[in-house]
């Protein structure tokens, strides 16, 4: 069903940029919701936001007791009511993934998002400096699958903050090597990436 759009998170996603935008609480979705806009589609349970403070505290104001609710002991986690799924809401402006390694690369303001299928999500750029900076495996497999989905290039470091440039070289690298020994690859039909998701 997630793969269809159906389902609770899907809905949850849904009606949660329905209210936030009713609201006028400016916000950007990132994680999986962000990866279907440039053509990678990952399972998942919950659903990532980013919004600024101010408008966090609005948003618990105006919709958390009523349209969501609070998860006990997280300050930041909520969830829909009717479809029991999980929001994470991120602060834009904070530090991203591993503070112990890098500060310079934060979450977004929602002023820099792009509508993609009618959801505001980072550019292709922003969302590939969230995932190399948790350092993570599978974040970075997925910026290998977004080489691939997108078709960039080695250039494409360039639009990259200096920080995570070599890490995005190391996923350039490791594509060229999965095309290497395994060619069909590039012949599996492929889901069309979000408009302007390719190299500028």
């Amino acid at each position: 069903m997630f793969f269809r759009d159906e389902g609770p998170v899907p809905e949850t996603l849904r009606r949660l940029a329905r209210a936030l935008s009713q609201a006028g609480l400016p916000h950007v979705f990132i994680g999986a919701t962000a990866l279907k806009a440039y053509g990678l589609r990952r399972t998942t349970e919950d659903v990532d936001v980013c919004m600024r403070a101010a408008d966090l505290e609005r948003f618990r104001s105006e919709l958390v007791g009523s349209t969501y609710l609070p998860v006990q002991g997280r300050s930041r986690r909520f969830y829909d009511p009717q479809t029991q799924v999980t929001i994470d809401v991120l602060i834009a402006g904070e530090i991203a993934g591993r503070r112990e390694k890098q500060a310079a690369v934060r979450f977004p303001d929602p002023s820099e998002s792009q509508v993609i299928e009618q959801i505001p999500v980072p550019s292709l750029a922003r969302l590939i400096e969230l995932k190399l900076v948790t350092w993570r495996l599978q974040d970075w497999a997925d910026v290998v699958v977004l080489i691939r989905a997108n078709n960039l290039d080695e250039q494409f470091a360039e639009r990259l903050d200096p920080v995570v440039r070599l890490a995005y070289l190391q996923c350039y690298d490791q594509k060229v090597e999965e095309d290497r020994y395994n060619p069909e690859i590039d012949d599996l039909p492929a889901e069309e990436p979000g408009a302007g998701a390719g190299p500028a």
